[in-house]
């Protein structure tokens, strides 16, 4: 693995982190919101300096609502409830293998035995891993629902990006598209965030730690670092990096808040990576139209 793959899995994965570190703080939707604020007004500055303001377009918009609205809240959510930071990324890096699920049905894409497999082993080690979080950590089963309805919103909108026959990127310049993406999810969160928890901040280091550490190192760095890895990556290398973040996540994880695992647990990330593992080679090995 590179350099720049590795920091971007660092980066990427410790957004699980940052977000966990802050909750005590704050509520999920004013959490949220100030590091949308915070986003807004770096990413505002940039595209002013860059002369690259255009009017938002309905796919920022959609980006917006599923790849950020949706898949932070029900995150953050499920850390309120007290699921682990490594349980989270887990349920959530299962986005590519439930999109190779539905792909050949919703887009009549072939789908090798291997994949098949592979889809299998990442279901059942994510099912063994999530008895094994909940044991640890006394949660409800239906908690760990919550990052599956993140797993869904993002495999929702590559679906329907796929079927539109484009990439997941906006005709609009990359951080033009970001303003309005966190311009929608701004919106959104604070009538949520004022609503239900008053917009309440205990303001102190850790959460003024956690919202620049979210809006500045996770939204605007490890976001431009997977731009860069895009044009100069293949994109079966690029998507195989998600694999990875789980891993890291329990890593930062046990080393910031002290998660441990049970060997169930290992069990459980074993046969997911084993999963992993083979959809990457399927896809690979995937005959190209």
């Amino acid at each position: 693995m590179r350099r720049d793959e590795l920091l971007f899995l660092i980066l990427w994965s410790s957004g699980y982190i940052g977000a966990k570190y802050g909750l005590p703080h704050a509520g999920t939707f004013t959490l949220l919101f100030w590091r949308y604020a915070l986003l807004l007004v770096l990413v505002g500055m940039i595209v002013t300096w860059r002369n690259e303001w255009q009017r938002p377009t309905m796919q920022a918009f959609t980006l917006g609502f599923l790849g950020h609205f949706v898949w932070l809240v029900v995150i953050l959510k499920a850390f309120e409830y007290g699921i682990s930071a490594g349980a989270a990324a887990l349920i959530a890096a299962m986005q590519p293998a439930l999109t190779a699920l539905l792909a050949p049905i919703i887009l009549s894409e072939r789908t090798t035995i291997m994949q098949w497999v592979g889809i299998g082993l990442g279901f059942a080690g994510v099912a063994t891993f999530v008895l094994a979080d909940q044991a640890l950590t006394g949660s409800q089963l239906w908690v760990y629902l919550l990052p599956a309805i993140a797993t869904i919103s993002l495999t929702t909108l590559t679906l329907s990006e796929r079927r539109q026959s484009q990439i997941i990127k906006s005709e609009l310049p990359i951080f033009t598209s970001l303003f309005w993406q966190g311009f929608i999810t701004a919106a959104l969160l604070l009538p949520l965030g004022y609503w239900f928890e008053g917009l309440h901040v205990n303001w102190n280091g850790e959460i003024v730690f956690a919202i620049g550490w979210l809006g500045i190192v996770v939204s605007i760095m490890a976001y431009a670092i997977m731009l860069q890895l895009i044009r100069t990556r293949t994109a079966t290398r690029v998507s195989a990096l998600q694999f990875f973040v789980p891993p890291t996540t329990m890593i930062i994880a046990w080393i910031v808040f002290q998660e441990s695992l049970t060997i169930l647990g290992l069990v459980g990330l074993a046969i997911t990576s084993s999963g992993f593992y083979l959809m990457h080679k399927g896809q690979e090995t995937t005959p190209s139209e």
